[in-house]
């Protein structure tokens, strides 16, 4: 076998690159997500467009460990009949979705999209005249979208109100990628989805803590 020269082994190279960082560009079209075919995103590009991201995946792993969260249905074992992890996941993130329109007074001013770091699944939450418009499935970001990278658990935690969207986030295990400005505001719009005492449950289960800052990631 002839050995590749400098040159061709740099193009080569070049492409590979090129091809992993359309899988995270905002607005590429046609990525595939882990459900489809793990090893079709590289979870180091997400890390490079959002630095730090991947502590995410650090912070879920020490809770698991701590058993403050459950292990990810993606990451269990066993045959995945019909899609039916697919179908858990896209159920909470569209949950999650219901959750942010009804927690606030108002929906987000801007487009929020979610990637759930294990099998690198994309969601995005826009407002629309109509409300809050979930589309599960989407190639990635846009342009001006505030970014949230998490886990499959913690947004089903948080649907199930096991956990706030506050804690979530002072707990590393939820990252957000925007100025400084709208990541204030959204946590602070948001911070008690997930609370047993927020609009859609009005029970007396005591209220969880707060963040008592807010600074940009990462």
């Amino acid at each position: 076998m002839k050995v590749l020269n400098h040159r061709v082994r740099a193009r080569i190279l070049g492409m590979a690159t090129v091809a992993g960082l359309s899988a995270i560009a905002p607005g590429a079209e046609g990525v595939a997500c882990g459900y489809d075919n793990p090893q079709s995103v590289s979870r180091g590009c997400l890390n490079w467009s959002y630095p730090f991201s991947l502590h995410v995946m650090g912070a879920i792993s020490r809770e698991v460990a701590a058993r403050r969260l459950p292990i990810a249905n993606f990451d269990r074992g066993g045959v995945d009949l019909f899609g039916h992890k697919y179908l858990l996941a896209k159920k909470a993130l569209e949950q999650f979705g219901v959750m942010l329109r009804a927690t606030s007074h108002q929906p987000p001013q801007a487009p929020v999209a979610v990637v759930l770091v294990e099998p690198m699944l994309w969601a995005r939450f826009e407002p629309t005249a109509a409300g809050l418009r979930t589309t599960v499935h989407v190639s990635g970001a846009e342009r001006g979208d505030l970014v949230i990278v998490t886990g499959e658990a913690v947004i089903t935690e948080i649907t199930a109100r096991r956990l706030t969207l506050d804690e979530a986030y002072a707990r590393g295990i939820m990252r957000l990628y925007a100025d400084n400005a709208r990541i204030a505001v959204f946590v602070q719009d948001y911070r008690q989805v997930g609370s047993n005492q927020g609009r859609l449950d009005t029970s007396s289960t005591p209220a969880r803590s707060n963040i008592s800052a807010v600074t940009s990631t990462p």
